[in-house]
């Protein structure tokens, strides 16, 4: 999603919600703080400043150890506060929790219908259904089957519904 974003030089709009999505990736905590500062560098830039000043308090949440960070986080929100205005409208509610399509990186709202791979889990809006997964190029995205098995457990389950006859269509 980050590579994506760098290729939307041309495409400001864009270019910040892909920076916004990237910050509700399950990051580490350092990483986090990174993709929080430089979507509120990319929005500050583009003149949105009521969604910069949501990253900048995010990123002051995570208590930040770089100076740097912390200094620019609390100049962003004393800007926001004079102006709290965003000069484009994004794709982008942080307010509702979502995922990122796979394929597209467009947000899945709460309460929308999503297709998932079956072996890697990952999600993507109903238009992409029948494709090859884009993330681990595996599995068709929507199809049915019993996905990545890991654990001892999980063979066991599998193994009992094969010699029961239920699951012998799926060989």
């Amino acid at each position: 999603m980050e590579l994506k974003r760098r290729e939307m030089k041309d495409n400001p709009v864009r270019e910040q919600e892909l920076a916004a999505y990237f910050t509700h990736c399950n990051l580490q905590v350092p990483h986090l703080r990174l993709a929080l500062l430089s979507a509120l560098t990319v929005c500050y830039k583009a003149g949105n400043l009521n969604t910069a000043a949501n990253f900048a308090r995010r990123l002051l949440e995570t208590n930040p150890t770089n100076e740097n960070q912390t200094r620019t986080a609390r100049r962003v929100l004393q800007a926001a506060e004079r102006n709290m205005k965003d000069a484009s409208e994004l794709n982008y509610d942080f307010r509702n929790p979502f995922v990122v399509c796979g394929a597209t990186y467009v947000p899945i709202y709460r309460g929308q219908k999503n297709v998932s791979c079956p072996y890697c889990g990952s999600h993507f809006v109903p238009s992409q259904e029948g494709q090859l997964c884009a993330v681990c190029d595996l599995a068709l995205i929507g199809s049915d089957a019993s996905g990545l098995l890991c654990s001892p457990s999980q063979f066991v389950g599998f193994r009992k519904l094969m010699l029961s006859g239920d699951g012998a269509e799926a060989w």
